[in-house]
């Protein structure tokens, strides 16, 4: 325990305009009618982004971007009311916005990625620079009138509109103008401390030496990729290496170091700015709503939960649902912990992932580190390409020689199969290295949208993750949970880039943030699929073995094991979110987070531990949204049931999918998506089956 599920970060991040600006969700502006998303120009207009800044050059660039954009959005406000239409008001500004975006997103991206540290410090100041930019766009009085006064043409431009006006009004447009001021103040300074949270993160190598002793237990292909200094061990606490130690150490004090190092990331400056920003969050929330609502009413609102009373009870049922079989699984590995040492009476959080990693060798004679060999990362990704292709229609393709900001990272084109037309560009950027962004995430880079001539933007965005890297004697090797997270993440770039939406801020990943994982969420079944497997799986010595199937059936059997926890630990953090942002006041997150998880889990927290410092979902867009996690699964594995029961492979029902759901962005609120996709109403049967809930 200790970790988020680092699968779940999402490129919703990135969409910045979207963060600032643009509510999630929300039930107005849809009809049947509306859907045109299909029937957009098909050619592309293509821009890449740029890697090989000088110094100064990002900061330089980000501040032009910024001020030509403020220039754009002043001729709109200067036309008087005689002269506005729906072309130089709602379309002048979102078109705006779009372009400021693409420009700055490439330069924003640096701060994550780059290899140069004065190009990640340029970046994330950018960030924070756009970032203000835009929360002080979506409280501008003076655009808000402009746009409220026109009249929608068509359907596409009534969501819109809808939409646009929505966010605006969410931003305060019913304040005065003392309050309005206010309400910039506040929100600007909260960007600041989360841009702050996030460089924190980033720049922290946190680390523990060892001897080689006290690395008991791990492959000996681990050990040799580690760093060595004379006679002992440097092991970085970072997604490379954390879930090996956790997992296999038979070294307990290890696991207990890694551990606490590991929960104290950035701890006590990122403590302080998690705990400021909820006290920022609350003031807005009252400003906006009234004394008696919290940041969470401001959230969700909009959203597909509609309200924190429906989050609330859906924890609640959830909690209660799984506390038995929580308890069960606990239970389970206290026993097995003492058939290990008879002397044990409790299991404490640095044992949970070794003795469910060693009970689950032990019932299922699986072993992680074999599973590993039969899954080198080319090989896995071809696979992942050829599924993605089939089902999707479409086909992708290296592009050499591409220049990129890391020798490791490669750039791929998509192209429809059924006319070659080129659709979009995606990066992928699979291995760690110093001061990169340390978990998996999806980043929209270039957002699709129909251009002033007609033809449509070609999407970019990138894949970011640490998988295992290559040594100097083996390649990389991915763990199965691993390969998980390239299906998951990869699900997000179909999402950001097969987009057909006419419009930046509703395309795409731009959708509400309780269902934005839903379809990635939903492409993680694939890797526990017979079929799909033997497609991804070869022996790193002779690539043609594929995963013998009496492992195959191992790993499914065991796909239910301690799977309670699991989803405990997952309704761990949708409760504390909601926690801390049900307050009025300060919090003491750190309390607040060890008391939920003694209560919710069942074991100590390990003392002197900051996890909120590190749970950069609360300072990264999905602060009151946490639960979306758990809540889009519910229709994640309504929408998989379809594919089961017509077929894993189906290309029918993958170009259904592709239409419905990932073309569509947010042009209809998902609700709506999902009955289009299943033809019904959306059930919460599948997913309660999955967890052996009646």
């Amino acid at each position: 325990m200790g970790e988020i599920d680092k699968r779940s970060l999402s490129a919703g991040k990135w969409l910045l305009f979207v963060s600032a600006l643009t509510l999630w969700g929300g039930e107005r502006g849809f009809s049947n009618e509306s859907s045109r998303t299909g029937d957009l120009p098909a050619s592309p207009s293509v821009k890449l982004i740029r890697s090989d800044y000088e110094k100064d050059e990002i900061t330089k660039l980000c501040g032009e971007s910024v001020e030509l954009a403020e220039s754009k959005l002043t001729a709109i406000v200067q036309l008087s009311p005689a002269e506005r239409n729906i072309e130089n008001t709602l379309l002048a500004f979102e078109e705006t916005v779009a372009e400021v975006t693409d420009k700055t997103n490439a330069l924003l991206f640096m701060g994550y990625v780059s290899t140069d540290p004065n190009l990640r410090d340029e970046g994330m100041n950018c960030e924070e620079s756009v970032s203000t930019f835009l929360v002080k766009t979506s409280a501008r009085r003076d655009l808000y009138q402009a746009i409220k006064g026109q009249n929608a043409r068509n359907l596409d431009e009534k969501r819109l509109l809808d939409q646009t006006l929505l966010a605006f009004e969410q931003n305060g447009m019913n304040l005065n103008d003392e309050n309005l001021a206010k309400f910039v103040e506040l929100n600007s300074l909260l960007s600041s401390k989360s841009v702050e949270f996030s460089k924190n993160l980033n720049s922290d190598h946190s680390f523990i030496e060892v001897t080689r002793e006290e690395l008991s237990g791990l492959d000996e292909k681990f050990i040799d990729r580690l760093e060595k200094r004379e006679d002992k061990y440097i092991v970085y606490v970072n997604e490379a290496n954390y879930p090996a130690i956790m997992e296999n150490c038979t070294n307990e004090q290890t696991r207990f170091r890694v551990l606490q190092v590991n929960l104290n990331r950035a701890g006590e400056r990122n403590t302080q700015l998690l705990e400021e920003a909820v006290v920022l969050r609350s003031q807005i929330a009252k400003l906006v709503l009234g004394s008696d609502k919290v940041w969470a009413d401001y959230r969700i609102s909009g959203r597909m939960a509609k309200d924190r009373q429906a989050v609330e009870g859906f924890l609640k049922n959830l909690k209660e649902k799984l506390a038995e079989k929580n308890r069960q699984d606990l239970n389970e590995l206290l026993e097995f912990k003492k058939s290990l040492d008879p002397s044990a009476t409790k299991i404490n959080m640095w044992d949970i992932n070794f003795l469910a990693n060693q009970l689950r060798k032990k019932n299922f004679s699986i072993d992680g580190e074999v599973i590993r060999e039969y899954f080198p990362a080319e090989v896995v990704i071809d696979g992942l390409f050829k599924v993605y292709s089939n089902m999707f229609g479409v086909r992708f393709q290296e592009v050499p020689g591409a220049k990129v900001w890391s020798p490791d990272v490669k750039l791929f084109e998509i192209h429809d199969k059924k006319d070659e037309k080129l659709i979009a560009y995606f990066y992928a950027d699979f291995f760690p290295r110093e001061g990169k962004y340390d978990h998996a995430a999806a980043f929209s880079l270039i957002s699709g949208r129909t251009l002033a001539d007609g033809n449509y933007s070609v999407p970019v965005s990138s894949i970011v993750a640490n998988f295992t890297p290559p040594s100097s004697t083996l390649p990389s090797l991915l763990s199965h949970d691993e390969v998980e997270t390239a299906f998951h993440e990869f699900g997000h770039i179909m999402h950001q880039t097969l987009t057909r939406a006419p419009y930046a801020s509703l395309a795409g990943s731009s959708v509400a943030r309780d269902f934005v994982e839903a379809p990635s969420q939903m492409l993680e079944n694939w890797v526990w699929q017979p079929e799909v497997l033997n497609l991804i799986s070869g022996h790193y010595k002779d690539h043609s073995q594929k995963l013998p199937p009496d492992l195959l059936e191992k790993m499914i059997s065991a796909r239910k094991f301690q799977q309670a926890y699991f989803y405990t630990k997952q309704l761990l953090y949708g409760t504390f979110d909601m926690t801390i942002h049900t307050q009025d006041g300060p919090v003491d997150v750190t309390k607040t987070f060890n008391d939920l998880y003694k209560e919710i889990i069942g074991v100590d927290p390990i003392e002197g531990n900051h996890f909120p410092a590190s749970f950069g979902h609360m300072m990264g867009g999905y602060d009151a949204g946490y639960y979306g996690y758990i809540w889009s699964e519910v229709y994640a594995q309504d929408m998989f049931s379809r594919f089961k029961s017509e077929g894993i492979d189906s290309p029918i029902v993958g170009g259904q999918y592709r239409k419905s759901i990932l073309e569509s962005g947010n042009m209809a609120d998902g609700i709506d998506l999902l009955k289009s996709f299943l033809g019904r109403e959306p059930s919460d049967k599948a997913f309660l089956e999955k967890l052996g809930i009646n």
